[in-house]
């Protein structure tokens, strides 16, 4: 019985590769820390898939926007500037475990924005989770 015991919590080990490793030192706030600073940057939006049909102006953003927008992090704030957009803001990182992270998104008026996201090299893919914009999409790093 001890042997199958082990046996399991090897195989969820094995199997669990986007959670903590097994063992780890990582804390919840080291990994939030971990994620704040990977995040930091310069990123550019490479795509967009919106979970209901945008309004045909907000679309014809979206539309201008793609491969064009450049989202920057930086210690709690971002700026998002292209050729139709110029916000700034700020954000937190809220959990992350791995290659996947939570975050939200305060534009100036502090309305909130969540997303969860995952890395994969030099690109974040994210679930955007707040209307108007529903759906996926991903940033390239600069």
């Amino acid at each position: 019985m001890r042997f199958a015991k082990v046996l399991v919590v090897a195989t969820w080990c094995l199997a669990a590769p986007c959670f903590v490793a097994c063992g780890a030192a990582s804390t919840p706030a080291s990994s939030v820390v971990a994620a704040t600073q990977r995040l930091g940057g310069p990123w550019r939006l490479q795509s967009f898939a919106p979970l209901v049909s945008l309004d045909l102006p907000i679309q014809a953003v979206l539309n201008a926007e793609i491969g064009a927008l450049v989202v920057t992090f930086n210690q709690g704030r971002y700026t998002a500037v292209g050729p139709g957009v110029n916000a700034t803001g700020r954000y937190e990182v809220a959990s992350a475990a791995g290659e996947q992270l939570s975050f939200v998104l305060y534009d100036q008026s502090d309305v909130a924005y969540h997303f969860t996201a995952q890395f994969a090299g030099n690109l974040l893919h994210f679930q955007s989770n707040d209307k108007p914009w529903l759906g996926f999409g991903a940033l390239e790093r600069l």
